[in-house]
């Protein structure tokens, strides 16, 4: 899948770490003011599972995983005039995961290539996990 050039994050230039986190973070709060469900936008829902990891004592890598682990939805722009983009399984966690690769540690990347299949395994082994989700997840 291609990604139109306005929804792509500014590249790393030069080494340049702290202004490509920035960078990614404004890029983040624009591109994520699509909607992930009924009640919380894409960024809120990144906050709010990065919030999580870190309340519950997670590593500094899964935090960071848990902010970016839906990026590949942006870098997709898959809510282009969609309200639906989640009808189709356009493989946002490896699209995110090949992009992120670029830039951050095989820990972060990993996680975020793994979080879906994670997710399906916990839903067809716990019940009560499954419940747990919003329709939208």
């Amino acid at each position: 899948m291609s990604i139109p050039n306005d929804a792509a994050p500014p590249p790393l230039d030069s080494g340049d770490c702290d202004g490509f986190i920035t960078q990614l973070l404004a890029w983040m709060r624009q591109a994520g003011m699509s909607r992930y469900d009924e009640q919380v936008t894409q960024i809120e829902h990144a906050l709010q599972t990065a919030a999580i990891v870190a309340q519950t004592g997670g590593p500094p890598h899964l935090v960071a995983a848990a902010l970016l682990h839906d990026v590949g939805h942006l870098l997709a722009h898959e809510h282009a005039g969609d309200g639906n983009f989640l009808a189709a399984d356009l493989q946002h966690e490896e699209i995110g995961a090949a992009w992120l690769g670029g830039f951050f540690p095989k820990g972060v990347v990993n996680a975020v290539r793994l979080h879906v299949p994670a997710k399906r395994y916990l839903c067809a082994i716990d019940p009560a996990y499954r419940q747990s989700l919003s329709p939208a997840s």
